[in-house]
């Protein structure tokens, strides 16, 4: 019995050795499996390491490498092309070599249109590394088109150096302004030239000598404007001949004689722009702009009375033809003696801009022009109260070829239409503001009437040529493109000055009815107080 206890027991303890042994076993399997996962972890990490480390000694590497091999090592994988990509493109050369540029381009081809050549093809080949360029140099005569087309498209430039060259003050202005991550700009030998001085609305109190003295240095300005009634010493350095001086501009409305401009123009012949804004028109004044100012192109004469109290016609008069090429006429004073005699000498003249509205008395007197036959005129701006059928009728008989006209109707507005509609034949631009002088009635019948009338519902000479119509004072939502199916190529139609009827909800789209509009899409353009609408033909 003892034995067999003891046999039993031993059996027990065996068992429960064996049982132990077992569970050992497998827990420092267990362990073996997670150490081993833990170590293959911490080596893939290591290997991780080991690659990004690599790529920075590479980067480090590829910064000090010859561009020739760059250029090669880029092409190497997808991870070298990556690292070399920044550094290749960090520097951008804008031009060839010679010796490569001499194998390409004809002999015979000159500098300028190699040069802008050579900026086409870096910017066809470079532009979708654009953002990797930091820096930059531009020493090249090149189209002021071209070369601001270059910064335009390089515009995260962080160093730029613009050196030996020359360029005006529109094309730097323009190469500049896009690059808004400058951090330094290098300037060596540059000209300038062209350079524009603007002064508006400027008060000098007290003792301005030295402003006066530090804006009175210039001596190469091509335009100047100033808007100011303060004291005309800023006119001083154009009382002599200023060479480089072709476009001046001057507003002043308390300049009480006209004493010191004459002294300008008798020393400026050279001025191919003039636009002025007085008061103190006189005959004398206008005498000196057509004796001395022999090479004007461009003429813009406003006059200005700020009280409206005096009404007396001005006769203002050209003594011998001009090179005029653009005349703008805003007096509400001057006679049909006046513009006979400046018109009669504007034999060159292709955009003509007339505006004789008078905002102080309730009618106008009726406005006359005897105006020579002028093939060459293609834009007309008119904006007369006393225009009748008849003056219209002979400026477009005697201006065949206008292909804008830019016109408010005036109260006679039926048959001022009628002429457009028969004898406009080239019109490409039509821009036709409501009347001035209406109450509301009136322009109530007004908007009934206008789309009834013939240049709409018939068939009008321009028909085949209108492009664009620009209707201003008119309601949009009193429209739809029924009314405009006569007009076979136009291409948009724009109703400026639309208004709001809440500021702070408003939608555009859901105002204007698109099922009266089959064929067009809207575009509209929110003015703060107003909005514009263009309709766009599809």
């Amino acid at each position: 019995m003892t034995r067999i206890l003891r046999s039993t027991t031993k059996k027990i303890q065996n068992s429960e050795d064996l049982s132990s042994k077992v569970t050992v076993s497998k827990k420092s399997k267990t362990i073996k499996r997670s150490d081993k996962k833990d170590i293959e972890a911490k080596n893939e990490d290591s290997r991780q390491n080991d690659v990004w480390n690599i790529s920075s000694i590479l980067s480090n590497i590829f910064t000090y490498t010859d561009h020739k091999d760059l250029v090669e090592f880029n092409t190497v994988c997808k991870r070298w092309n990556h690292l070399t990509n920044p550094i290749i493109h960090k520097t951008i050369k804008l031009i060839r070599s010679w010796d490569i540029i001499d194998q390409i381009y004809d002999k015979k081809l000159n500098y300028s249109a190699l040069i802008d050549a050579e900026l086409a093809e870096c910017i066809s080949n470079n532009a979708k590394h654009a953002r990797l360029v930091n820096e930059s140099r531009f020493n090249y005569k090149s189209d002021p088109r071209r070369a601001i087309e270059v910064f335009e498209t390089f515009k995260f430039i962080h160093s730029l150096t613009i050196e030996f060259c020359n360029m005006s003050q529109d094309q730097f202005l323009g190469m500049i302004s896009p690059l808004t991550q400058l951090q330094e700009l290098s300037i060596r030998g540059l000209g300038i030239k062209k350079i524009k001085l603007r002064i508006e609305n400027i008060k000098l109190i007290g003792n301005p000598e030295l402003f006066i003295q530090t804006i009175n240095s210039h001596n190469n300005l091509v335009y100047f404007y100033i808007q100011s009634q303060s004291s005309q010493a800023l006119l001083e350095p154009f009382f002599k001949h200023y060479l480089t001086l072709l476009n001046f501009e001057y507003n002043n409305v308390e300049l009480q004689t006209p004493q010191s401009l004459f002294v300008i123009f008798e020393n400026n012949p050279q001025l191919i722009s003039l636009k002025l804004s007085l008061e103190c028109w006189n005959s004398k004044l206008v005498s000196h702009i057509s004796s001395y100012l022999t090479s004007l192109e461009e003429l813009n004469l406003s006059e200005s009375n700020r009280y409206g109290n005096d009404y007396t016609d001005v006769n203002l008069k050209f003594s011998q033809p001009t090179k005029i090429k653009k005349l703008n006429l805003s007096w509400y004073k001057s006679g049909n003696y006046s513009l006979d005699s400046i018109l009669q000498n504007c034999p060159d003249l292709a955009e003509l801009s007339l505006n004789r509205y008078n905002n102080y008395h309730s009618t106008g007197s009726e406005l006359f022009i005897k105006l020579s036959k002028s093939i060459k005129l293609k834009k007309l701006e008119i904006y007369c109260d006393g225009l009748g059928r008849g003056v219209f009728d002979s400026i477009l008989l005697n201006c065949p070829h206008i292909n804008q006209l830019n016109i408010r109707l005036p109260c006679e507005w039926k048959e001022v239409l009628k002429s457009i509609h028969e004898m406009c034949g080239n019109l490409e631009r039509l821009d036709i503001f409501s009347p001035y002088r209406m109450n509301m009635q009136e322009f109530n019948s007004f908007y009934q009437e206008f789309y009834e009338t013939e240049f709409f519902s018939s068939n009008p000479i321009c028909k085949s040529t209108l492009t664009h119509l620009i209707l201003s004072g008119f309601k949009v939502i009193d429209s739809k493109a029924e009314y405009f199916k006569n007009f076979e190529k136009l291409k948009s139609i724009k109703y400026l000055g639309q208004s709001k009827i809440d500021y702070n909800s408003f939608n555009q789209e859901t105002e204007i009815d698109m099922d009266l509009w089959p064929g067009y899409k809207l575009i509209s353009k929110d003015k703060n107080h107003s909005y514009d609408v263009e309709l766009k033909r599809n």
